[in-house]
């Protein structure tokens, strides 16, 4: 296994202002501080990714500051998010109040419940060809949707962002009036309307 020599590792020196022998901490010590699994720390320093030490080649112990530094600067990243469109704020899917099927408990803590019968409120997108052809606003899109159908509309794929009942006419006319889509009575030239 190679082996660092302590001297030229930072924070530590050959004159004892490193970590001592009573600083160095286990892999279950240091998780909470570094906000990763004591399973997933050993996983790394055994792979000879984290910086650690071993005293006698047992188990890995770490310098806490050492640790820290480590993962915010190699395995930290940020996610800055980004900016709501047309100052739209977000409807809250409930989280899962039940226990999930066993198949699913992998990914429980990301399954939202169905909302029923009742969708939420959105305004949504027609989209052919990758173009949007339709800006529409609905309090069940399903519903909605089969209109569409019953009145000859074809389209690709259909997005839709939920929105506040009390917004969905604003957000509709905005997105209306930035994307002009042609399906839209508002978007629809003179010669569209006659033919």
């Amino acid at each position: 296994m190679p082996t660092r020599d302590v001297s030229r590792l930072p924070h530590a020196s050959a004159t004892g202002d490193g970590p001592s022998l009573g600083s160095l901490k286990t892999a279950e010590q240091v998780a909470q501080l570094v906000r990763l699994p004591a399973e997933r720390i050993l996983e790394l320093s055994r792979a000879q990714v984290l910086p650690h030490f071993r005293i006698d080649g047992g188990e890995p112990l770490f310098y806490p500051p050492m640790l820290k530094a480590y993962v915010r600067e190699h395995l930290t990243l940020e996610c800055p998010g980004a900016p709501l469109p047309l100052d739209l704020r977000p409807v809250v899917a409930m989280p899962v109040s039940r226990e999930v099927p066993m198949a699913l408990t992998l990914v429980c803590d990301r399954l939202r419940e169905w909302p029923g019968l009742d969708q939420v409120p959105c305004v949504y997108f027609l989209v052919e060809d990758e173009m949007v052809r339709y800006v529409g606003q609905s309090r069940n899109l399903a519903a909605r949707l089969a209109q569409h159908s019953d009145h000859g509309r074809r389209w690709d794929r259909v997005l839709f962002l939920p929105v506040p009942e009390s917004e969905l006419l604003r957000v509709e006319r905005e997105w209306i009036r930035t994307l002009q889509p042609p399906w839209n009575r508002a978007g629809v030239t003179k010669t569209e309307q006659t033919e």
